[in-house]
């Protein structure tokens, strides 16, 4: 992997913690991501509309369009429930380890993507450090709800990526980015209507800077990734994206004031030592 395609990624992946901290502060509140997704649209919207309306073409990326943003509504459904139950050191590992396992999988078997050892051994490390991270020794209240979110948020990460990854050699990745964002704030809609209407407004008035945060913050570090795909392996691109997983735990340690264990410890080094490896391949 180039030095250029590192570096996008693990500024991607501070940016992902911080918008999914973001999240959990916000205990994840469904209305505050939903309204941060449409926020994150119309400010795109102008800058599609001016420069780079003329390189759509709908003919060929309506499909990747299409299930993108149906499922990143899924995403971002999952994950904010997720947040509700769990720990951020907890469902964020997880969540992103299994879309790390699942992403090298669809890649290899949809994409015929070749994994060269050092990259597999990367790829392995990575996966058993947030294992790691996101064990736990305690039977916590809404603990294994949260798990299981969790893990469903990772398939949904795994899906998007074998997608995004096929579409952004069609489309242009800012393009890209606001028909999967706008889409997905258009599927969440009618729920956000049935169950949540009445919290729209509070969620606005008391979580505006979140608001800000959450739907700018995760735009902005998905298309670093999006043009990330266009120069490198999707496995190895969403394996080093996971080296979020550091940042988001030691921000649930820091100022969430979640538990930290010498299961967590460990899982954080041997991300690191994962990430110098797949460096190599």
């Amino acid at each position: 992997m180039s030095f250029l395609a590192l570096s996008l990624i693990l500024v991607a992946a501070v940016l992902h913690a911080l918008w999914n901290f973001t999240t959990k502060t916000a205990s994840g509140n469904l209305n505050v991501v939903f309204l941060g997704l449409w926020l994150a649209s119309l400010v795109c919207f102008p800058v599609v509309l001016i420069f780079f309306w003329s390189d759509i073409d709908l003919a060929s990326s309506y499909p990747f369009i299409l299930a993108t943003g149906i499922i990143h509504a899924f995403y971002f459904f999952g994950l904010s429930k997720a947040y509700e139950y769990g720990d951020i050191s907890t469902v964020y590992p997880v969540a992103r380890g299994i879309g790390v396992a699942g992403t090298a999988v669809l890649a290899r078997v949809l994409l015929q993507e070749d994994i060269s050892l050092p990259g597999f051994l990367g790829i392995t490390l990575i996966c058993l450090g947030i294992v790691l991270i996101g064990l736990k020794t305690s039977q916590e209240q809404h603990h294994y709800k949260s798990l299981f979110i969790a893990a469903f948020v990772g398939l949904t990460i795994g899906g998007y990526s074998i997608v995004d990854k096929q579409a952004v050699q069609l489309i242009n990745p800012i393009a890209y980015i606001f028909g999967q964002f706008f889409l997905a704030a258009v599927f969440l809609t009618p729920y956000i209507l049935i169950r949540s209407r009445a919290d729209l407004l509070p969620a606005w008035r008391h979580y505006k800077k979140y608001i800000f945060i959450i739907g700018l913050g995760s735009m902005g570090t998905y298309l670093i990734i999006l043009f990330t795909f266009q120069i490198a392996h999707v496995s190895y691109v969403v394996a080093v994206r996971e080296s979020s997983v550091v940042v988001g735990a030691l921000l649930g340690f820091k100022f969430l004031h979640e538990k930290y264990t010498l299961k967590k410890l460990a899982g954080i080094s041997i991300i690191v030592l994962a990430l110098v490896i797949i460096k190599m391949a």
